[in-house]
């Protein structure tokens, strides 16, 4: 049995946010009250191996794992009543073939980000029957990349070469792999990266090691339950990534033209939030 804390936010269609490496619900919280305010039922919660969630069998399950984790999470919120501000801690097998619980919301959208992403398409691929739609937001999927092994070997070698000099000094570690990433501009001083550096374990155990890493086959990602979105300004990797999957697994890319950040969900949730509703209005219809 496992154990997630999560926050639910607002009434309305529920929307599942899955939070990137480093990242935690709390730090998802402003996006979770943005969407909350267009209409949503917005539900933040750790990830195992974070924050106030279980660390039992973790890292070791990966994005199977997580996905699992989150299929469970969106049983649970079907029997849970909306509350503003309601929180609670949702408890599962991490099995893939529990049954479905009836709930008053029936399928979910579910928005990943980063890392995230990923484990957003996991899910959507693994449990079809609980995601109405899993928008990936810039998913570090470097593992669908035709060098993906090659590639995030590349980006793990400082990373892993630190870890053996240093290990359990997971700050410092998160600190190289911000400096590998960033070409060296990184600023450790940031007060974003300080708050962040909270989740420093589970950035290089779970999501530099192995989620970025995870080796989908395109039968995995079913188009009709997967978009991809990228910001009008994603970086030339994220773009790549995109690419691959609108190429090899036929998955819709939607461009978000205010987006000008990877993580802009952290720094102006309010774009993100003003592009689901701006769709839902072109559609006709609620936010979902």
């Amino acid at each position: 049995m496992i154990s997630l804390a999560y926050e639910i936010f607002g009434d309305g269609p529920t929307i599942l946010l899955v939070h990137g490496g480093a990242e935690d619900a709390a730090m998802l919280a402003p996006q979770a009250l943005a969407l909350a305010a267009t209409g949503w039922r917005a539900v933040v919660y750790d990830r195992r191996g974070t924050g106030a969630s279980t660390r039992d069998g973790w890292p070791g399950g990966g994005v199977d794992q997580h996905a699992d984790d989150a299929a469970d999470l969106i049983r649970e919120l079907a029997r849970v009543p909306s509350a503003f501000g309601g929180s609670g801690s949702a408890s599962g097998s991490g099995s893939p073939s529990a049954p479905s619980a009836p709930g008053r919301s029936g399928p979910v959208t579910v928005l990943g980000f980063s890392s995230g992403g990923v484990v957003a398409m996991a899910l959507a691929g693994r449990h079809p029957d609980l995601v109405a739609e899993a928008i990936a937001w810039e998913p570090a999927a470097i593992g669908v990349l035709p060098d993906g092994a090659a590639a995030h070997a590349e980006i793990m070698k400082p990373i892993e070469e630190y870890t053996a000099r240093r290990p359990g000094d997971w700050t410092g570690a998160y600190h190289r792999a911000l400096e590998v990433l960033s070409g060296g501009t990184a600023d450790l001083t940031d007060p974003a990266v300080i708050r962040s550096a909270v989740n420093a374990e589970a950035f290089v155990r779970d999501d530099a090691r192995l989620i970025t890493s995870h080796p989908f086959a395109a039968a995995d990602l079913p188009p009709d339950r997967i978009t991809v979105a990228v910001g009008a300004g994603t970086s030339p990797l994220h773009r790549l990534i995109a690419d691959r999957l609108a190429e090899w697994a036929d998955l819709p890319v939607t461009t978000v033209a205010g987006a000008d950040d990877h993580e802009v969900y952290l720094s102006r949730p309010e774009v993100l939030a003003t592009h689901l509703a701006e769709r839902a209005a072109r559609a006709g219809g609620p936010v979902s």
